[in-house]
């Protein structure tokens, strides 16, 4: 990690990152600073050191000297975020202070890429191109409304104004990749052609003591994305058309028992054929901007489709194909203000969401099924910054949300056993999302604020059917956020320091209940989270740099009785919520002459979980563990990178996601040691 400096501006602290090769500016006295890092996620332009909420920014560049390639991988550089696959990587568990969704469907992070809404299946995708990525914690509901629940993670691709290009390549036994990408300048000031396309392979690293092959999980990703973009130099008016495409094949979802973790070993005599699993995944976007006075009109009108086939089989060697599609199509339109005393932004939003599922009977009990679930959301919302006085703001928002969702399921009773069904439903849901928060500028160097918000998870219908129970809606699920923090610059600019204090109460949680493979959903009880975050970065000289987050908390059921067992749960942890994560990096600069003028970087992560439960009974879970990961970086002057890597260097075997039935606890595993040459060229 390279050295950051920082200056001040206006009396208020302002932060920087580094954001790679051509990010620096030159000061008239010839000191050389870092262009100050924005904020978008709060739908408005803000710098960092002014946002009254938790809020992390990490850049592209940092994220290429971590290793970090794909939305899993941000939960080493975030505090509180897990994200870890549960039985595929089509849909990964997220959890942020504590509050987790057992339901695949309907998360409680919203994660974005240039302002386009991911659907679930998405979530776990490689980083194309990045700028850099923003993590706003804690409910969104004002802003974002649905599936904000527990914050935002915002990925902002790379716009360059001039000619560029770049090629990275990946030797690697485990993961061998190629990336290529640029610009190309159409018109000169005025209109530029964005490009970008990853390939990458995974190996495998679990064995079948059954058959005695090797390397199982193997996966392979393809993606490719385009940006025509028209961004006059002088000009109030600009806009954007938005092209991305993805294709993933996978074996990873591979169930281990618990007796076979550390061996990392798969039974298929026991469990079955593997797995294959395949995602085509196409987004469309076209956005514009018009600028008048204080006032800028945006329009973001997006499009994408998922489909996802599940291919696997049963211990009796019976296949079973289950298709997934959705398409998800999103509308926002909003207006912001940017004055001397006030500023804010205000909007309409729509979303039509249309999800289909098909799943092959089971011989001798029932036949094939479909189910068919649209939902349609409306809102309006708008948020207002009072700058009081140079030192303090207020703020206030609120949001109103309509949701209209239905289903149409039928499942085939080839058998006359009773187990089909043929239902049709539909339910409405309302709610009101409001906010304050109030921001003081203590010293220049530090900022205090609080924040009390909703969030707001929507109510609907399970999208994985498995009777007749599925006919009826689950509610929405609330909570609210109570929060102080601060962000600071401490001891002559050496020290960055924020750290968050949260408490939330949930009500109405939705719940998976039932035996496995015949789970619905309901709203089950009530709970609580409360935790400390913090982010730290410490330069005590330019040639050493430590970082690190952290999240320190519990989340405990308060009120909620399992309807399937009869058993309360009350003081139980939450499922997917450790209570403590951690992520250590140390960087020491070698050298800043190694082949005329180059930099060589060392590096030194730890990643450390608590002990985290999978289900609500705290009977099966992972226990704490902590992984390592080493780097030697190479940077020159003439837009070359090279990084000598090796992540879990201790080949820590751990579980990511599990259940336990008739008496057997498997799970899914993390990934083990993978090492590799990393060089990247920029033209």
């Amino acid at each position: 990690m390279h050295d950051v400096r920082k200056t001040m501006l206006a009396g208020t602290a302002c932060f920087w990152v580094f954001a790679g090769p051509g990010a620096f500016a030159q000061e008239d006295t010839g000191v050389t600073v870092l262009e100050p890092v924005t904020v978008t996620s709060t739908k408005r332009s803000e710098e960092i050191g002014k946002v009254d909420a938790a809020v992390t920014v990490v850049s592209g560049a940092e994220l290429e000297e971590r290793g970090i390639r794909t939305v899993e991988g941000l939960q080493k550089v975030f505090p509180g975020l897990t994200m870890g696959n549960r039985g595929n990587r089509i849909y990964a568990n997220v959890t942020v202070r504590g509050l987790s969704s057992p339901d695949y469907f309907n998360p409680t992070v919203q994660v974005l890429v240039d302002g386009i809404p991911q659907a679930p299946s998405t979530f776990s995708q490689p980083l194309v191109d990045v700028e850099q990525v923003e993590f706003l914690r804690g409910p969104q509901g004002t802003l974002y409304g649905a599936n904000a629940y527990g914050g935002v993670i915002n990925i902002v691709t790379r716009e360059n104004y001039r000619n560029t290009a770049y090629i990275e390549a990946n030797a690697s036994p485990q993961e061998p990749y190629g990336k290529f990408g640029g610009t190309v300048e159409l018109v000169p000031d005025t209109l530029y052609f964005d490009y970008a396309g990853l390939y990458s392979y995974y190996a495998g690293d679990i064995d079948d003591v059954a058959t005695g092959k090797d390397n199982i999980n193997s996966s392979r990703d393809g993606a490719a994305r385009f940006a025509l973009r028209y961004a006059p130099l002088e000009g109030n008016f600009d806009a954007s058309l938005i092209y991305s495409r993805e294709k993933l094949e996978t074996h990873e979802e591979i169930y281990v028992l618990q007796e076979d973790v550390d061996d990392r070993d798969y039974n298929s005599a026991f469990y079955g054929d593997y797995p294959l699993l395949k995602r085509d995944m196409t987004n469309v976007a076209g956005q514009w901007s018009y600028t008048f006075g204080d006032f800028t009109l945006t329009s973001i009108t997006t499009f994408q489709e998922s489909d996802v086939t599940r291919d696997f089989s049963s211990g009796a060697g019976t296949r079973y194909i289950w298709p997934q599609d959705e398409r998800l199509f999103t509308q926002d339109l909003r207006l912001t203000y940017d004055g001397l005393r006030f500023s804010g932004v205000g909007g309409l939003w729509y979303s039509h969401d249309d999800f289909s599922g098909w799943k092959n009977g089971y011989p001798g009990y029932y036949g094939d099924s479909k189910n068919n679930v649209v939902t349609d959301s409306y809102a309006a919302y708008g948020e207002t910054t009072w700058h009081a006085t140079d030192r303090l703001d207020l703020t206030a928002g609120l949001r109103a949300t309509y949701e209209r969702s239905k289903i149409d399921a039928w499942r085939q009773d080839s058998y006359a056993t009773g187990y089909g069904f043929d239902f049709e439903n539909s339910a409405d849901f309302s709610g009101w999302q409001p906010k304050v928060a109030v921001g003081y500028e203590l010293t220049p160097d530090v900022r205090l604020y609080g924040v009390i918000s909703r969030g707001y998870k929507p109510g609907g219908f399970n999208h994985s059917i498995s009777s007749i129970i599925d006919a009826e809606p689950y509610e929405a699920e609330s909570n609210w956020n109570f929060e102080t923090g601060l962000r600071s610059t401490l001891f002559d600019d050496t020290l960055d320091l924020s750290a968050s204090l949260y408490y939330i109460r949930s009500k109405d949680m939705q719940f998976y209940v039932g035996p496995i493979g015949q789970q619905f959903i309901e709203n089950a009880g009530e709970a609580y989270s409360t935790g400390l975050e913090v982010d730290a970065t410490w330069r005590p000289t330019h040639r050493f740099t430590l970082s690190g987050v952290g999240a320190f908390g519990r989340a405990e059921f308060l009120d909620y009785t399992n309807s399937y067992t009869g058993i309360s749960y009350d003081g139980n942890r939450v499922p997917y919520a450790p209570d403590v994560t951690a992520h250590v990096n140390a960087a020491f600069l070698l050298t800043e002459d190694l082949f005329d003028g180059g930099s060589l970087v060392a590096n030194l992560g730890v990643n450390y979980t608590s002990k985290t439960y999978f289900d609500d009974a705290n009977s099966t879970g992972q226990d704490a563990y902590a992984t390592v990961d080493a780097s030697l970086d190479f940077e020159g002057t003439n837009g070359l990178f090279a990084q000598l890597y090796v992540q879990n260097l201790t080949n820590e075997s751990y579980k990511t996601s599990g259940y336990a039935s008739g008496g057997y606890e498997l799970g899914t595993l993390g990934q083990a040691r993978t090492f590799g040459l990393t060089v990247r060229k920029e033209f």
